[in-house]
């Protein structure tokens, strides 16, 4: 320290006196007098230059520069200007926001609001700016100045650290003399100790001068002993207040023998008559092992019997109770922790962990397993004494415990006993040991319990206890029909073993000792051992009897419990050669039991299961009934039995798909399983109910409205299996209430497939689908064509007709009978959903409106309307054909608009005449209008005057109005017959003052107009 005044001196001094000596004079001060003077001689200055040269290379260090937290002022102006370019483009951004009021699209002056906010702004903004750099301005001034400041600085750090060091040497001072004066002895008595050790005496020390007594006579002793056992039994039982746990005493020998049972003995006896004294200490022993039979001679025993002496004076029996006790407590446990740490040394080694804390014994068993710590700690436990005891209310009343801790909780079993009169250690951490063991199986046993197969003692399972040796201790576990295992764990490491050795075993133990907790994971473990044990002999049965075992299905773990149960912990697949791809067995084994189940894949356009592992994902999983052999008890198949497992998987694939498809469309159903009448062994029966709204979209020929076997549950029964086609067999039975198909003719009329029960209206009909296909789409269709046909027949009672033959094909029937012939009718039926054909029979006079008919059919939706239109149109048609049947020329043509309005065109002067089904006053009419003739054109007079007098005229049946004649139903055919007759009065005839080229020009005329007229028909498909 160059600028050290104090430490230059000192090192100064240092220098000078390594310089040499000269005559005894240091060769500094070696200098010529002259004439008084001292002048310096040129050895003396050549060594001073030396010696100045030395002490300048040999200065002390500068003081120590100080830059902690400084920063670069030019890096403060980049962040202010930084901040300033922030700012303000922030402040422009505001002041864009505030909008400028307008007043008649001109912008309002500067004292408006919005202007004055915005200055406002903008000023703010620079006055804050113009602050910090201010700031920046006098920090910049300062600056200028920061060489010396920071010397100052380094100055002040400087004298602070001497300073402290000062505060430090002086207090390191003060405590050295406090430490030091604790170690003062007294000087020694030399000469008292050499009088002593020479002579044997010291004449200096006083002489108290006592005579020691006469010895006693045995008699005397005898009478003594007598005495002092008196007064102590009187004293014990009259005077003194003795603890409870010194109730159990003895006097004899002229002293008085307290015993605690467990831990020591002690011997009292007294030294005065008088009841005041003292009782005082004799001897003390223990009553517990491993300890020494009596206490020996030592420091130990005389400050016992000080301590005792002292308490016996003080505080009594009780407090040399309370003593003794605290003294033998901590001793059993100096003894334990001996024990203790004997063996964490030596069988216990790697697997022991013992720890003194405080007063307590804590030790760590199978610290090389995982998990959670489990130890026991060994202290001495305090309890209350309830406020029945008579001596002392609320006393505590210490005692030797032990804590155990499983997994860091502790544990409030009381299966833990110590011995405390033989004290071992390795005695109690066995026990210990053997209740965790017994809690590991305890909660493993019944966690399997839960289980269906454990729980129903369709499995066994036993443990085995004992509260000594863990080793002893043993779950027995049934797993299949033919496979069990024993777990046993060892003391000392805490591993799990399953007997008897095997592969499957072997994996299924290291499993459980990797687990943290065995309580919790130990079921979980056997669980899955014996579901994979179950699934192996499954795969093994499957194969010797042809099934193939598909190892392409692995779900995980949440797929497999999500599609089969919470209680799945394994499944196998296998396929039958013969099925389709898309459907397999799946066996599944778990707690619950083993299952049997039917299960569907997902095809290629599916989209895939988020929660399924590898290959296809899952579509559906079906459960097998539980009469099943093997699925509610656990046994070896038999080939009868994997047939039965056969047969009813594939007729309950058929089911599923039949459930499936009418939950899709919505239909309600139920499966109600056979009675034991049935013939059926355990194939559930499939009630359907169609509601109304729902069966009325397979009745889209029928007119009516109700549905008679839709209120009724329609019964599908499975009733076999055809392997040879892979087909099943259903047997379909409704029942209707309606009276039509009670009648006794239509089981006749309709053939065999079909039966009919005239009296329960009863109906049944068998069908036949391939495995793998729903039979729900053909029951609908086959019931739709029988609910057509009912509604057809009973739309034919309705009009008192009869069907000339009938079947779920086709039915004819007769609607009108004339002159002529029969006026039949045929409806063929094509796939319910297409709408039905109707034919006529040839020379029926609807043939020219059979298209009209069908379209008409079609729109209605049913027979009523169509029956109805025939009828009520056969005067009609027969009028059409009379006129056509008149007019063998074409000199009428007869156009059919629609099924109500048609149009007949004469070839003459006549006209045209539109015909058309009209209501009048509540009565359905044919309206005849005739038309208007093409421009240029016009009827003759005599024609016009007919017509005239026929619209004003009236008729049996017609009524001629207005414009037009409004015939009934009937007399429609005789309005056309008037017309006819008016056309038949004025057909032109060639004559000799009118040649045949006039008529035939006005012919060719009246075909013209006909192709004229031709071109604007509309013609209706």
């Amino acid at each position: 320290m160059a600028d050290d005044p104090i430490e230059r001196s000192k090192y100064e001094r240092e220098q000078r006196d390594r310089l040499p000596l000269m005559n005894g004079v240091r060769e500094e001060t070696c200098n010529q007098q002259v004439n008084g003077d001292i002048v310096p001689t040129q050895n003396s200055q050549a060594n001073l230059s030396t010696a100045m040269g030395d002490l300048t290379g040999q200065l002390p260090p500068d003081i120590e520069h100080i830059t902690f937290g400084y920063l670069p002022f030019s890096q403060l102006i980049t962040r202010l200007v930084q901040e300033t370019f922030n700012g303000f483009t922030e402040c422009i951004n505001d002041m864009s926001e505030i909008q400028m009021p307008q007043v008649n699209g001109v912008t309002a002056p500067d004292t408006s609001h919005s202007n004055v906010q915005k200055k406002l702004r903008l000023l703010n903004y620079a006055q804050e700016r113009r602050a910090q750099f201010i700031k920046i301005l006098v920090l910049s001034r300062w600056s200028r100045q920061a060489e010396s400041i920071s010397r100052v600085i380094d100055m002040k750090l400087w004298l602070d650290n001497k300073r402290r060091l000062y505060d430090d040497a002086c207090n390191w001072m003060g405590e050295l003399k406090r430490i030091v004066e604790s170690e003062r002895i007294p000087n020694p008595d030399l000469k008292t100790a050499l009088e002593a050790l020479s002579m044997g005496k010291a004449p200096g020390l006083p002489d108290l001068g006592y005579i020691p007594p006469k010895p006693l006579s045995p008699q005397q002793l005898l009478k003594a002993i007598r005495g002092i056992n008196t007064q102590l039994t009187l004293r014990l039982h009259l005077h003194e207040t003795i603890p409870p746990a010194f109730r159990d005493f003895s006097v004899a020998n002229g002293r008085a023998t307290f015993r605690v049972p467990d831990e020591f003995e002690i011997d009292l006896s007294i030294a005065k008559d008088d009841l005041s004294s003292q009782l005082y200490f004799i001897d003390f022993r223990f009553t517990f092992q491993p300890t020494p039979a009596e206490l020996p001679q030592g420091s130990l025993r005389n400050e016992i019997e000080g301590r005792v002496n002292e308490l016996l004076c003080r505080e009594g029996l009780a407090g040399c109770y309370r003593f003794l006790h605290d003294f033998v407590l901590s001793h059993k446990l100096n003894i334990l922790r001996q024990q203790a740490y004997r063996l964490s040394q030596e069988n216990w080694s790697e697997h022991l962990k013992v720890e003194a804390v405080h007063r307590a014994l804590v030790i760590q068993y199978w610290i090389s397993r995982p998990g959670g710590k489990n130890w026991i700690e060994i202290g001495v436990r305090r309890r209350k004494v309830g406020r029945s005891s008579w001596f002392h209310q609320d006393e505590d009343d210490p005692h030797i415990g032990v804590r155990w801790f499983r997994a860091g909780k502790e544990m409030n079993e009381n299966s833990v006993t110590v011995d405390l009169g033989d004290l071992s250690v390795e005695n109690i951490l066995r026990q210990v040991i053997s209740a965790h063991t017994n809690s590991i199986f305890k909660e493993t046993l019944a966690k399997l319990r839960e289980g269906t197969l454990y729980s129903r003692k369709l499995l066994r399972l036993k443990h085995t206890r004992s509260t000594t040796e863990s080793a002893n201790s043993r779950l027995s576990i049934q797993l299949t029909a033919s496979q069990s295992c024993t777990i046993i764990q060892e003391p000392v490491t805490g591993r799990l073993a399953l007997l008897s050795p095997s592969l499957l075993n072997s994996r299924a133990e290291r499993e459980l000792n990797s687990l943290g907790s065995p309580e919790k994971g130990t079921a979980s473990c056997i669980a899955q051992l014996r579901a994979v044990a179950s699934c192996e002999e499954a795969e093994q049965t499957m194969r010797r009897h042809g099934w193939e075992v598909v190892n392409t299905i692995r779900p995980n773990q949440e797929s497999l419990r999500q599609r089969f149960g919470n209680d799945t912990s394994r499944a196998s697949f296998f396929r039958k050669r013969a099925w389709n791809a898309q459907w397999l067995l799946a066996f599944t084994a778990g707690l619950a039991g083993d299952v049997w189940w039917i299960m569907e894949l997902n095809d290629a356009t599916s989209k895939p299961d988020p929660i399924a592992a590898l290959g296809p994902s899952i579509k559906a999983a079906f459960r097998l009934p539980t009469d099943i052999p093997g699925v509610t008890a656990p046994k070896d198949l038999s080939s009868a039995d994997l047939s039965r497992v056969e047969r009813t998987a594939a007729g309950l694939i058929s089911q599923f798909i039949d459930t499936r498809q009418l939950s899709t469309q919505q239909i309600p159903h139920r499966l109600v399983p056979n009675g034991p009448s049935r013939s059926s062994s355990h194939f559930p029966t499939l009630y359907v109910h169609f509601p109304k709204h729902r069966a009325q979209k397979f009745q889209k020929d029928a007119e009516s409205k109700e549905i008679p076997w839709s209120s009724q549950n329609v019964r599908i029964s499975l009733t076999g299996i055809d392997t040879s086609k892979s087909a099943t067999n259903h047997l379909v039975i409704a029942q209707t209430s309606d009276a039509v198909l009670r009648s006794s003719y239509l089981s006749s009329m309709i053939g065999g497939f079909i039966k009919f029960h005239p009296a329960s209206g009863d109906f049944a009909f068998r069908l036949s689908t391939p495995v793998g296909q729903s039979t729900i789409p053909a029951i609908l269709e086959r019931l739709a064509r029988i609910q057509r046909l009912m509604d057809y027949i009973k739309t034919l009672q309705a009009f008192k007709l009869k069907a000339q033959t009938l079947s779920l094909d086709h039915l004819e029937f007769v609607y009108a009978n004339t002159e002529a012939q029969d006026c039949r009718a045929k409806i063929s039926f094509t796939v319910v959903g297409k709408p039905p054909q109707l034919s006529l029979n040839y020379g029926n006079p609807h043939l020219r409106i059979q298209d009209q008919l069908m379209l008409l059919f079609r729109k209605s939706n049913g027979l009523h309307q169509i029956i109805r239109f025939l009828q009520l149109s056969l005067p009609l048609m027969q009028g059409f054909a009379a006129l056509e049947a008149a007019h063998t020329n074409d000199g009428v043509t007869i156009l059919p608009r629609s099924a109500e309005w048609y149009q007949v065109r004469y070839r003459d002067l006549l006209g045209r005449f539109d015909v058309r089904l009209r209501q009048r006053r509540g009565n359905l009419m044919w309206f005849v209008q005739p038309s208007n003739l093409p421009d240029g054109e016009k009827r003759d007079q005599r024609v016009q005057d007919q017509l005239d007098d026929l619209l004003k005229g009236t008729g049996e049946g017609w009524l001629g109005v207005k414009q037009g004649i409004a015939a009934s139903l009937v007399g429609v055919e005789a309005v056309l017959k008037r017309i006819d007759e008016i056309s038949q009065q004025h057909v032109p005839t060639p004559t000799a003052e009118e040649p045949a080229e006039t008529v035939k020009k006005q012919d060719f005329k009246g075909q013209k107009r006909k192709a004229e007229d031709d071109a604007g028909v509309v013609v209706l498909d």
